[in-house]
């Protein structure tokens, strides 16, 4: 399920049951209540910031961290994006599994240019930082979820490393998580 359509659930049009004018009413009251209980979660939803979704501690490299590094502790914790980390556990960039790859598995032209690309065993060994994004996108612990939807909807990010002021890493928050919180109160209202 998408996070567009868990918001349309959310935040659609709803229909309401009205019972007709000779019956108890036990009907239109349970419509009634049951919308009371929607608007009481969504209204929860709008006071929910990402260090109350973010799952942490987060699992983070150090800058120091050679690539091969970097891919065993991507595949240990069966992730798809690892921030890489200052000493002081400020956020230096990021790397995913394709980062990680030998070019010639992600570009295989490159195997005829074998020449230009270094060996694996000696490639992962190299820093992390070689190969990883700089300009990673974060939010800060305290932005509410409601600012963050967007990155997900409309900017195609799947993982956002969350970090506190100073831009220390503390969290991560993915798609996943916020659908999660999102659809797990939804379907029980």
């Amino acid at each position: 399920m998408s996070i567009s359509s868990v918001l349309q659930w959310c935040f659609g049009t709803q229909h309401h049951h009205v019972e007709p004018a000779n019956g108890a009413g036990d009907g239109e009251r349970r419509a009634l209540l049951d919308e009371l209980q929607r608007q009481a979660y969504l209204q929860g939803l709008l006071r929910l910031t990402c260090a109350d979704v973010m799952r942490k501690p987060p699992v983070t490299v150090s800058v120091s961290e050679t690539i091969g590094g970097a891919l065993q502790t991507l595949d240990a914790h069966h992730i798809k994006l690892l921030p890489v980390v200052d000493a002081q556990g400020r956020l230096k960039g990021v790397v995913t599994h394709v980062d990680l790859q030998p070019l010639d598995e992600v570009l295989p032209f490159l195997r005829f240019a074998s020449a230009t690309t270094a060996p694996e065993s000696e490639r992962r060994e190299w820093p992390v930082t070689t190969v990883m994004s700089s300009h990673a996108q974060s939010v800060d612990a305290t932005t509410p979820l409601t600012d963050v939807i967007p990155y997900f909807t409309k900017n195609g990010h799947h993982h956002l490393p969350v970090v506190e002021e100073g831009g220390r890493v503390v969290g991560m928050l993915t798609q996943a998580d916020i659908v999660k919180i999102m659809y797990g109160q939804a379907a029980r209202v």
